[in-house]
Formats: structure tokens, sequence, C-alpha cells
């Protein structure tokens, strides 16, 4: 679907925002080619969920979002990945 907006009288600045949804069975590798293009900056303003929307992942060209059900699951990803986190002291 796209989601034209035409409002403003400057051609230069109508925006056009696509959207897409997919519901798929997970298997290992099968994000591997939308990360990349979002990594390249190919794309943008992806969002990777489980069915529930408890987890959501939102990778960007410098890294990711990425929210999780409970404070206990954080804590244990932020354990397993502490390659991945800012080194700036509150996480940003």
């Amino acid at each position: 679907m796209t989601e034209s907006d035409w409002d403003d009288p400057d051609p230069d600045f109508h925006t056009h925002t696509r959207l897409y949804a997919d519901r798929r069975r997970w298997d290992r590798c099968c994000i591997d080619g939308l990360l990349r293009a979002v990594a390249d900056d190919a794309l943008a303003e992806v969002f990777i969920a489980d069915t529930e929307l408890r987890r959501i992942r939102h990778p960007y060209d410098g890294g990711a979002d990425v929210i999780l059900a409970t404070a206990a699951e954080r804590d244990r990803a932020r354990h397993r990945h502490t390659d991945w986190l800012p080194s700036h002291p509150v996480g940003l």
C-alpha cells in the first residue's frame, strides 16, 4: 500500500510512504536480504515483529533498536550481546 501526502503546495515536499506487511514462518537467514537492504540504506523504516507484537526489531543503517516483551528478556539479551551495545553509560 502506498500512502501519499500531497498537502504541501510545493511538489518537492510531497511524500509517499509505502507500507508492506507479511507473515512468514521463521527460518534462519530468511530476512538477510531485507537486513542487507536496510544496512545499505536502500530501505528505511523497517520493523520486524513476532505475531503478537511483543518483540519488535527496528534495524537501520547504523544499528537497530530492539523492544522485548519483558525486562528479564531484555536483560538476558543485553548480557548475551554486550558487544552490540553503545558505549555511552546510559545506553544511548
